[in-house]
């Protein structure tokens, strides 16, 4: 099944549509890659994370590379604006993380159950994080 397209009206470029539980340009989950992500995070490494997800050490490692400092600091603005627009009461209290990366996803998350619980959805919270981060949970978006 092919993603579908749509025009942008402003500049008549074409789009790739992607549900947002689906990472740009890979071929897992938001969920899957998230869960690799937070593994990260909490200290373990890539040959350790491949072989708990059943996913191959070169997927995992270049997963993981391409995350760096930069990228690790937009995705704590995304946790930031998303949280502070539906619950910033969440972030007086976020659980401690030994890193950034797992500061953000924890925020992330919380943004993720604050709009679920604001709106009565029942969207998995990886989908709701792969909607906040627009697909980018593994890179930046590119500037226009």
């Amino acid at each position: 099944m092919q993603p579908r397209r749509a025009r942008c009206a402003a500049c008549a470029r074409t789009q790739v549509l992607l549900p947002a539980a689906l990472s740009l340009r890979r071929a897992d989950t938001v969920e899957v890659i998230g869960t690799a992500l937070a593994a990260k995070a909490a200290g373990f490494g890539y040959r350790t994370i491949a072989a708990h997800m059943g996913r191959p050490v070169s997927t995992v490692r270049r997963w993981l590379r391409r995350v760096p400092e930069t990228h690790v600091q937009w995705l704590c603005e995304q946790a930031v604006q998303h949280v502070f627009r539906l619950d910033p009461d969440i972030l007086v209290r976020p659980r401690q993380w030994p890193s950034l990366l797992g500061w953000s996803l924890n925020v992330l998350a919380g943004a993720a159950l604050a709009y679920r619980k604001r709106v009565e959805a029942h969207t998995p919270p990886w989908t709701l994080i792969g909607l906040f981060t627009r697909g980018h949970l593994l890179s930046r978006p590119q500037r226009i």
